[in-house]
């Protein structure tokens, strides 16, 4: 479970790796590399391809936490809560790491639901993370993961 200062807290570590990844794209394209062979070429392309997909992931975690945190998702969420075939507890937030397309994990904050009664000694309960559900993430990957994968 989290409190809000600790979402407040992600809200800014977002921002402040979005800027450091939005930095480094600066002074790559600030300071030119002279590039005199194919492997030089191909090294710059993955480097610039890694800090690219590093930013995408940074702000698919960045848009999925501000609409996990939204009142209309939440409304969802708790229709969907409502909904389940067996009763359901709000056991709090926690952090779960989400793949994103472009390979990277992420991670963002989220309500779990589990089952209503007494817990069994070291068995993990039956939940769901609903937010997730509403969002099309199953599995801890993004959709557009999910379509690349089934591909």
């Amino acid at each position: 479970m989290t409190s809000a200062s600790g979402l407040t807290s992600q809200d800014t570590d977002d921002a402040r790796h979005i800027q450091e990844v939005l930095n480094e794209l600066r002074q790559m394209q600030q300071t030119p590399r002279l590039v005199t062979s194919p492997d030089d070429l191909e090294a710059l392309e993955r480097e610039i391809r890694q800090h690219t997909d590093r930013l995408g992931s940074l702000l698919v975690s960045y848009h999925m936490q501000q609409a996990l945190d939204s009142a209309a998702l939440q409304a969802e969420q708790e229709r969907l809560v409502s909904h389940w075939p067996k009763p359901l507890n709000n056991d709090g937030k926690v952090k779960v790491l989400v793949r994103t397309a472009q390979g990277h994990t992420v991670p963002v904050w989220v309500t779990y639901y589990r089952r209503k009664g007494q817990r069994r000694v070291g068995k993990r309960d039956v939940g769901v993370y609903a937010g997730l559900v509403v969002l099309g993430i199953y599995d801890r990957c993004t959709p557009a993961l999910a379509a690349e994968v089934s591909l």
